[in-house]
């Protein structure tokens, strides 16, 4: 059930592990991480399950141990000592990524959500350039 998924693996650094799973899967927990959701709704269990099943296998891609990966007091996970990291997860996907700490990889940021339609207004919430700006700029950078 988890699949490496292309589109995120061509924009991530090549020393980045990336694992996704479409829907979810059962897998053990650990107490830490069980304690942190013990009073969540079934949905919310099956998220933060699936996406640390997500972490696990990433960090052994990585070549890193199964580790616990509680969520911090600002609710970021916990990642191992070395390690950088990111979870995400929407509706029917989740995904983690995770590499060696470095020079040139100090964090990692990765988000998913629905494939649908903005709601009116918001693109110019969310970004600074026109649709217009953006195709150019994305044009440019397909040509080069």
């Amino acid at each position: 059930m988890t699949c490496h998924h292309a589109q995120l693996e061509q924009i991530l650094p090549d020393k980045v592990c990336l694992a996704v799973v479409r829907g979810d899967v059962s897998s053990r927990l650990f107490p830490t991480e069980e304690s942190a959701i013990a009073n969540s709704v079934e949905e919310r269990r099956r998220e933060f399950m699936t996406v640390r099943h997500c972490a696990r296998s990433a960090l052994s891609d990585l070549g890193a141990p199964a580790v616990a990966l509680p969520p911090g007091p600002d609710r970021a996970p916990q990642w191992p000592d070395g390690v950088v990291g990111s979870m995400t997860h929407c509706v029917g996907y989740r995904a983690a990524a995770v590499g060696w700490r470095s020079e040139e990889l100090t964090s990692i940021g990765i988000d998913a959500e629905p494939n649908e339609p903005l709601p009116r207004n918001v693109l110019a919430l969310v970004s600074p350039v026109t649709n217009g700006e953006c195709c150019r700029a994305l044009r440019r950078v397909v040509l080069v």
